[in-house]
């Protein structure tokens, strides 16, 4: 009883996390709400949604990338986005996302599903990418996307950002 009493009291004062400070993000005709102290800019056509640190040890910050039709078009070295690979816009070579160093980036799909991205249904796939190229036992990270086709939008996350599945399912379409 004293516990639960201490518990409500401390949810009230503090507020629960469901109630945690958001702010939108709006990209290709929809809006997510993300918290507060993640930031959001430009990346070439697309839109990089940070999420933590930028450690100068690792190829880009903790996020995701927002993507449309230019992102779905070059998507797969160059050419169009194809679900039966890892999301990988230019022809050159792969760059280990948690340490800076190249890769041939071999890489084994782990999972495949729908999943709901608002109103709509995107194709969701994940990745472990190896940054050894031959070995997958070493120094590796996964790579999810949700690619909506009808929409032109992927979601590309190299950090397994936590909440991200349940943030997008939340999305508001115009």
């Amino acid at each position: 009883m004293i516990m639960t009493l201490a518990l409500s009291a401390s949810l009230v004062l503090t507020g629960s996390p469901a109630q945690a400070a958001t702010k939108p993000v709006t990209f290709q005709g929809f809006t997510i709400k993300v918290p507060a102290a993640w930031k959001a800019k430009k990346e070439g056509t697309g839109l990089r949604v940070i999420t933590g640190a930028c450690s100068p040890k690792a190829a880009e910050c903790h996020g995701f990338l927002l993507g449309g039709p230019t992102s779905v078009k070059y998507g797969s070295e160059g050419g169009p986005y194809r679900l039966d690979q890892p999301y990988h816009p230019s022809s050159g070579v792969t760059e280990c996302v948690p340490a800076k160093k190249y890769t041939s980036g071999q890489a084994k799909l782990v999972r495949t599903a729908k999943a709901a991205f608002g109103g709509q249904r995107a194709q969701f796939t994940e990745w472990k990418v190896s940054c050894d190229g031959s070995r997958l036992n070493v120094t590796s990270y996964r790579q999810r996307v949700w690619y909506v086709k009808a929409e032109k939008v992927i979601v590309v996350d190299h950090w397994r950002t936590p909440g991200l599945a349940a943030i997008l399912a939340k999305a508001v379409w115009k």
